[in-house]
């Protein structure tokens, strides 16, 4: 869990004459927010003004509401305090619901601020009004609404630090705050004195008696976790995808990849959000054994229907106090390592003699990138992230992202260009053509790209994942209605964006245009082109070749 830090001194400075803003704004701002996403409209000029005016805050202007939901989010995710997004009302509140979403999910510390319409115009025809208090309850920590009009300063201050801290626990707040008009009225800032929080001490490391008696033979099933947060190296067995941060030498990338399941374990430890392998989640479900979630941002997920405890602990921490006071399988984890062995043989053998297609350009990605961070869009980008190892730098251990909370294609864009504008490191998005597509205005809508943002889209020719199911193919729908091909040309709208266009389209050019496209200084685009048939058949042919021992 981010740490919530101690409030700054307090600081005099212009702001809106709207205490709904002023207040809320200054008490954030002592708190610690430093970056605010800010959509452009009329009823949210308050807020405008207080967080241009203020200090300590840096703003960042995107037109799009829900792509700068996911850039706020993508600014979270870089040191784990939470980043505001504010907009006007109406829908443009409402487009803050997928980023809020997928914050609530992946455990993101995100607090979106919605101005609105006065309490007594809702529901009388007044243009952009929609109901939104209470808008988004079922999908964050902390919702409120302040209204300026009954809220003394004292209530403001304290609806603001439970936004705030309770974003910091692991999820979104939402604040609306409805404004009367004049809006555009300013003020000086008053002095907003705030007590420093009361920090609670971490819970003395425990190990549940399930485990005690059943955990010679568990298995660690690892999911994604924030970037900001630690990472381990642990003897435990088990599956670890690349974005959890946890490696060992008995920890499988990809639950796909086993042949022979989980090899009977005495019990399930988790951490962090549930893999994405769905053969993995089957196997596991039906041994019915205990499950143990472990984590500092929430109770676990009943992933496998035997969820006995969630275990409030730095999972880290825990892991390596886990190791020390309970009694392994040596033969249980052997099994793991020698799978792992098996894996990587299998996975060598093929990539030698494959065909171009999306798994090898997927190779030469991974062998050009040594440093900074990649993200992944989903669906088909972030599985084929889980068949590669990074290969890291001296400059630093790379680090890897998805937006696997709900894991949808909305706003994997948007989410890299936030956390570029964090960092002076590369942010590389490794994106299919729809994924791209759909989210363009996460390039398009920012009004200053980060020079650090690299995005490589593979285009297979449409949503290349549908062909990986048995369904759409079969009713006769796959290429009008499941893959449906963009019309858009990634050129056209690398173009479009502003952004320094590239193009590969074999192993030889994509080895060129990589190295130059890294090398290149500015937000840029290189497109590798495969073809879908091929992509599909080498895909099924690789997974086929791990069951088969």
């Amino acid at each position: 869990m981010p740490q919530i830090v101690k409030p700054e001194s307090p600081l005099q400075h212009t702001t809106s004459d709207h205490r709904g803003a002023s207040a809320l704004v200054s008490t954030l701002a002592q708190l610690g927010l430093r970056d605010a996403v800010i959509s452009p409209g009329s009823r949210n000029a308050p807020f405008i003004i207080s967080l241009v005016n203020h200090p300590l805050i840096k703003t960042h202007v995107v037109i799009d509401e829900r792509a700068a939901a996911y850039v706020a989010l993508g600014i979270a995710l870089k040191n784990g305090t939470p980043a505001a997004v504010v907009c006007t009302s109406g829908t443009a509140a409402v487009n803050h619901g997928p980023a809020i979403a997928e914050a609530f999910h992946q455990r993101v510390p995100l607090i979106s601020i919605t101005a609105d319409r006065p309490v007594d115009a809702i529901g009388k025809g007044h243009g952009q009004t929609v109901i939104q208090s209470q808008l988004f309850s079922n999908h964050t920590l902390y919702c409120a609404t302040i209204d300026e009009r009954k809220h003394a300063d004292n209530e403001i201050i304290e609806m603001a630090q439970k936004a705030w801290s309770s974003a910091c626990g692991g999820g979104p707040s939402h604040l609306n705050v409805p404004f009367e008009e004049p809006l555009y009225g300013k003020a000086v800032c008053p002095e907003i004195a705030i007590q420093a929080p009361n920090l609670t001490s971490k819970p003395a490391l425990t190990i549940p008696r399930t485990l005690l008696e059943n955990g010679n033979r568990a298995i660690l099933i690892a999911g994604p976790r924030g970037l900001w947060k630690q990472g381990i190296k642990t003897n435990l067995p088990g599956v670890s995808e690349k974005f959890s941060g946890i490696k060992g030498d008995a920890l499988i990338a990809s639950g796909d990849l086993l042949a022979s399941g989980c090899n009977a374990p005495s019990a399930i430890i988790t951490v962090g959000q549930p893999v994405m392998s769905k053969s993995l989640r089957k196997q596991l479900t039906a041994l019915n054994v205990p499950h143990v979630h472990v984590g500092d941002d929430g109770a676990g997920l009943d992933t496998f229907g035997s969820l006995v405890e969630s275990v409030n602990a730095d999972p880290c921490e825990w892991l390596s106090f886990y190791e020390r006071e309970v009694t392994k399988s040596s033969d249980f984890t052997e099994f793991f390592v020698k799978e792992k062995t098996r894996i990587k043989s299998i996975h060598e053998q093929v990539l030698e003699a494959v065909s171009w297609s999306d798994l090898s350009a997927y190779r030469e990605v991974f062998k050009a990138i040594n440093k900074g961070f990649i993200h992944f869009a989903n669906s088909t980008s972030a599985r084929y992230a889980m068949l590669f190892d990074a290969k890291n730098s001296p400059e630093g251990e790379i680090k890897l992202h998805a937006n696997r909370g709900v894991a949808g294609i909305d706003g994997c864009t948007s989410t890299a260009v936030g956390h570029a504008l964090t960092t002076k490191e590369d942010v590389v998005l490794v994106s299919g053509d729809v994924a791209f597509l759909y989210d363009i205005n996460g390039l398009a809508s920012v009004q200053e790209l980060p020079n650090n943002i690299k995005v490589i889209v593979v285009n297979n020719g449409g949503g290349g994942i549908f062909r990986w199911l048995e369904g759409p193919n079969e009713v006769g729908l796959l290429a009008s209605h499941f893959e449906a091909k963009p019309k858009t040309s990634i050129k056209a709208a690398s173009h479009f964006c502003g952004l320094t266009y590239f193009c590969a389209r074999d192993v030889q050019s994509t080895q060129k245009k990589l190295s130059e496209f890294l090398q290149f200084t500015g937000p840029a685009v290189l497109e590798i082109v495969t073809d879908p048939k091929m992509s599909s058949e080498v895909y099924k042919k690789y997974i086929a070749a791990f069951q088969n021992k």
